[in-house]
């Protein structure tokens, strides 16, 4: 007779050997498929046309890899929107064509519309449309838009009638170099004239451009009146024709007469130490009788038994510095080239 053991041991071999050949005979009912996740449901105003903006609020909404590229993005598109409106108002408008060359207004408008930062804005909608992209739609106060791009362009204003009046009394070379920067300054303040415009109907669009246009006029009446009046004594010709041509090619108006002319003096000395021709090329810059500029150049050539050789040399060696180094640093001119 058995042991109770050893019938249990045997009762669970059996059963263990016939769970066995189940398992391997297979079942005959196949096996129920894994449940697929439900497909993310956007949110609605992501495919959505962006809401229009109105009296009180602007919209922009971008996707990008992260919710701070996203916000980016979007103040981007709004200021883009600007730009549009702003080219196509434009257009249409002869009272700023009048004033202005319309292709150069186009490109400020273009230029100066991308600059143009937005810092009252808020976040009203966000999400993360998967690991790598996120959606947020911004909204910005218009009346506070407006009321900053007010405030910043009369700072700007204030400062360059400023910088005028400090004008009073200056040399010409001065008188010429900060005109021509702050009429460039002023220029780019066309784009900001037109954003207020564009959004606020009761802004003083012409009194602004008018501005402007004023200050384009001062420096293109500066810029008619510097003369330059080029001199030397007789070892100085060549380098004084060098001079003279540089200005000439450049745009600048080179005259005969000292008279209300900035006067480029040039004092020209030579050596001979063996076989080197040194030649010292002394330029002083006047504006009257006051000294705004000037300085010593050395130019040493072979001298080959012709001090007439050595001249030719150099003049065409210095006029090669003016055009490579530029001719405010060859003789010592404070000049705002182009």
């Amino acid at each position: 007779m058995l042991s109770k053991n050893r019938v249990i041991k045997s009762s669970l071999l059996l059963i263990s050997t016939a769970l066995i050949f189940t398992g391997c005979g297979g079942s005959s009912l196949a096996a129920t498929p894994a449940a697929k996740p439900a497909p993310k449901v956007l949110p609605a105003w992501i495919s959505a046309p962006l809401p229009s903006d109105n009296d009180k609020f602007m919209y922009g909404m971008s996707v990008e890899s992260d919710r701070e590229g996203a916000i980016k993005a979007a103040l981007s598109d709004m200021i883009a929107k600007l730009g549009t409106t702003i080219e196509s108002t434009y257009e249409s408008n002869e009272e700023v064509q009048g004033a202005f060359v319309s292709s150069n207004v186009k490109n400020q408008i273009k230029s100066g519309v991308s600059k143009v930062k937005i810092n009252n804005y808020k976040v009203i909608k966000s999400h993360k449309v998967s690991y790598r992209e996120f959606a947020v739609m911004i909204e910005t106060d218009k009346q506070k838009f407006v009321k900053g791009l007010k405030e910043n362009l009369e700072v700007q204003k204030k400062s360059i009638s400023q910088k005028y009046a400090d004008l009073k009394g200056r040399d010409a070379l001065t008188r010429y170099n900060t005109k021509k920067e702050l009429s460039q300054s002023a220029s780019e303040l066309v784009s900001e004239v037109l954003i207020i415009a564009e959004l606020d109907k009761s802004f003083n669009k012409k009194e602004n451009l008018d501005f402007i246009n004023k200050k384009e006029k001062e420096f293109l009446a500066e810029s008619t009146s510097l003369k330059f009046f080029v001199s030397g004594n007789r070892k100085s010709a060549k380098f004084a024709d060098s001079i003279k041509n540089y200005l000439a090619q450049n745009g600048y108006n080179v005259t005969s007469s000292k008279r209300n002319a900035v006067q480029i003096k040039i004092n020209t000395t030579d050596r001979i130490s063996g076989r080197i021709a040194i030649l010292t090329v002394n330029v002083g810059v006047f504006d009257k009788k006051q000294r705004i500029g000037g300085k010593s150049v050395i130019v040493k050539e072979r001298y080959n038994g012709s001090m007439a050789s050595a001249y030719k040399n150099a003049s065409i060696h210095l006029e090669q510095d003016i055009k490579s180094q530029g001719i405010n640093e060859v003789i010592g001119i404070n000049l705002k080239l182009d």
